[in-house]
């Protein structure tokens, strides 16, 4: 589903969130059992039987199995049309959060700029950094490289940067550190300011 770093209330899995993506798993597989989809939507099997439990209550769903080893669940014309409720509505909240998230970080990066830093590298590899990437040249910034602490993404490309760990900083000498996460906004500053040669460089976030 979708990742939005910048915003709080929507990393939190709202019970609307939560019923769309609960959904959406069914209808993909109906066979899925309470485990799998607990798994899928990264949530406790609890909540996922209550959803469940809710769902058949207000006529979306229906529980079909022989025993609690075996069961299915299927949408009803209820469910279908709730789906594309939700969808509709997260799609409709999407635009709206994109639109503003551009136009603060477009107005953030212009007084970064106009503060001295024009070398940056932007540290967080997530939603909010490529919102930032696309709109840094308004701001006349140029972006010497992508920075990030998961291993997973260190080593590989995004918008033809090579991801790169902390270290990856002192060999580009920026003018400044651009902070792209504010989810990870704390431990990310922290280990800059562990380093005794980084500490020296502006930091900034977003």
């Amino acid at each position: 589903m979708l990742d939005m770093e910048n915003n709080n209330n929507f990393l939190k899995p709202t019970e609307d969130l939560r019923n769309l993506q609960l959904l959406e798993e069914i209808s993909r597989d109906s066979s899925a059992s309470q485990r799998k989809l607990s798994e899928r939507l990264g949530v406790a099997l609890g909540v996922t039987n209550a959803c469940l439990k809710k769902m058949a209550n207000k006529g979306y769903i229906k529980i079909k199995g022989i025993n609690h080893k075996r069961i299915s669940y299927f949408l009803t014309p209820e469910g279908f049309s709730e789906k594309t409720r939700l969808t509709y509505h997260f799609l409709e909240y999407t635009v709206h959060y994109y639109i503003d998230l551009k136009k603060n970080l477009s107005e953030k990066l212009d007084v970064i700029s106009k503060q001295g830093a024009k070398r940056v590298v932007f540290y967080g590899a997530g939603d909010v950094m490529e919102v930032a990437f696309v709109i840094s040249h308004e701001a006349n910034i140029e972006l010497l490289g992508i920075i990030d602490d998961d291993k997973a993404k260190q080593g590989t490309k995004k918008f033809n940067f090579i991801i790169g760990g902390l270290e990856t900083i002192r060999d580009l000498k920026p003018d400044a550190i651009i902070i792209t996460s504010m989810r990870y906004k704390d431990s990310i500053l922290k280990r800059i300011n562990d380093d005794e040669e980084l500490a020296k460089i502006p930091v900034h976030g977003l």
